[in-house]
């Protein structure tokens, strides 16, 4: 689809280049920039109303970050997810919020738990109502962690993972693992009890049943599939 006719304001608190990789990182998540889609320069200034130069360097990071591709003289594009991008990106996404959550909740206060304790209720009503918003609540839940860890480097590095992630399940638009509510109640007890350790167990099991039903749903589209074409 055409880049949309847009403009960008500036903020005093944000370098542009910041203000122009905020944007396009919404347009890449939301579809309005589609896997696959050429990214023209011209285009980028008319819709951004900034000069190419921090149009240059946010597309410079969404190449770290995995959501463009970049050859020299031939494209710039939004890059395509794969069904193994997806993976990886989710296995290393929960061994970050194992890590976050270790060394995050002892160093709770009581304000923080109870703002932790929100972030859980809200993503138990969306798995119970069976509503997509749940995955935001997941970004949201390891965002908190890694804000609260204590630790900078890992909340730096994890900016492109978190970003990778929300990219590749683009790919895979039809997985929502709504059985994560089962894990809930327990993470919200070991925050209460400041045990990191327990926190991040509980985060280990989550990855671990995700990646289980993943698998057995995989199988079964598979199956599914093929008995469709047999009868075709």
């Amino acid at each position: 689809m055409p880049v949309p006719k847009s403009s960008v304001e500036s903020s005093p608190r944000k370098l542009l280049r910041d203000v122009v990789l905020e944007k396009m990182l919404a347009a890449i998540q939301d579809g309005t920039l589609q896997a696959g889609e050429r990214l023209n320069d011209d285009e980028l200034v008319a819709w951004l109303g900034v000069s190419r130069t921090p149009i240059r360097e946010a597309i410079a990071k969404l190449v770290d970050f995995g959501l463009v591709e970049m050859e020299a003289n031939r494209y710039t594009r939004v890059a395509s997810p794969t069904r193994e991008q997806y993976d990886d990106a989710f296995q290393l996404l929960f061994g970050f919020a194992e890590l976050a959550a270790r060394w995050a909740v002892p160093k709770l206060d009581d304000a923080a738990v109870k703002q932790l304790g929100k972030l859980l209720d809200q993503a138990r009503k969306h798995a119970d109502a069976e509503d997509r918003a749940l995955n935001d609540d997941i970004d949201a839940l390891i965002a908190f962690l890694v804000a609260h860890s204590g630790n900078e480097l890992l909340v730096k590095t994890s900016e492109g993972i978190v970003n990778r992630a929300k990219f590749v399940r683009i790919g895979q638009p039809e997985f929502v693992f709504w059985d994560v509510k089962h894990g809930l109640d327990s993470f919200h007890a070991a925050a209460k009890g400041r045990d990191g350790e327990a926190a991040g167990a509980v985060i280990r099991s989550m990855s671990r049943a995700m990646a289980e039903h993943l698998t057995e749903m995989r199988a079964a589209n598979a199956n599914a599939d093929a008995d469709a074409d047999a009868t075709a």
